[in-house]
């Protein structure tokens, strides 16, 4: 069990993802930090690592980041999945492993790793602007030309309270989207054999959410546009979005186990 694992996650092309993810935080990083360190002085308040941070700073950066959040979840170790179904490998592989264990490793496995392709990045800019800048809370009137408000972030109340906790919620909240879009990866990719359609239908449906969301805000909403601190859209109630969450993770899970079966039975 762990020679298979290790003979496959050590493929660089499933590690693709997150270092295009590292190398945007890099470069956002490399971008804003020796204009805000050489102005730090008597400005302490408005170069926090709060008020830089990638995803409560929206910028270029952070559109680039979050809008190819899909397709960087998909080219990571959720490929595995659907190699094994198109080389025909699953149907040898269970021959010696019971097919349900294979499916829910491997279909939990896809999920950690299309988590992991955004949670690292977001880890690696939070820890570069924590290094460089001061560690102030941000203040509700010094800090009050960049906002958090309850309209686009969840806990709004915890910037001005306790933003750490508040970043963490928001690199989980964001982990949690990205492994939901490694898994419909995995499913996608055990009905049809093409490549590209599994590796681009989250990304594609996305950039039709994001329209829907700016079109119709209360109506429709777009899960990478919410997992950003400070969203560009309306976001929906943090109940409505963990019920559709674990719908979406359901249902998914539950066709994967379906197209399995049909690729090793049928």
């Amino acid at each position: 069990m762990h020679q298979y694992w290790y003979a496959r996650i050590k493929q660089l092309h499933y590690f693709w993802g997150m270092l295009i993810g590292v190398s945007l935080v890099l470069a956002h990083l490399a971008t804003i930090l020796p204009r805000l360190v050489a102005h730090l002085d008597g400005n302490q308040y408005l170069f926090t690592p709060y008020t830089q941070w990638i995803s409560f700073n929206t910028n270029p950066w952070t559109i680039a980041l979050f809008l190819s959040l899909p397709l960087l979840s998909t080219l990571s170790v959720a490929q595995i999945i659907g190699e094994d179904a198109r080389s025909g490998f699953i149907a040898h592989i269970v021959q010696y492993r019971c097919l349900k264990h294979y499916l829910l490793t491997n279909l939990g496995v896809s999920f950690i790793g299309g988590a992991l392709t955004i949670v690292v990045p977001l880890l690696i800019d939070f820890i570069g602007v924590w290094c460089f800048l001061p560690h102030i809370t941000p203040n509700p009137i010094l800090n009050a030309n960049m906002p958090l408000l309850p309209d686009t972030t969840y806990f709004a109340s915890l910037y001005y309270t306790n933003p750490l906790a508040l970043v963490g919620f928001y690199i989980l909240l964001a982990g949690a989207v990205a492994g939901m879009f490694g898994l419909l990866s995995a499913v996608v990719s055990l009905f049809v054999d093409n490549r590209f359609i599994a590796l681009g239908l989250g990304f594609t449906l996305t950039m039709m959410l994001n329209v829907l969301s700016n079109a119709m805000p209360h109506v429709a909403f777009s899960p990478v546009l919410l997992c950003i601190g400070c969203s560009p859209a309306y976001i929906p109630t943090f109940s409505a979005t963990i019920t559709g969450f674990v719908i979406a993770i359901g249902g998914l899970s539950a066709l994967g186990s379906i197209a399995g079966r049909r690729r090793v039975y049928v």
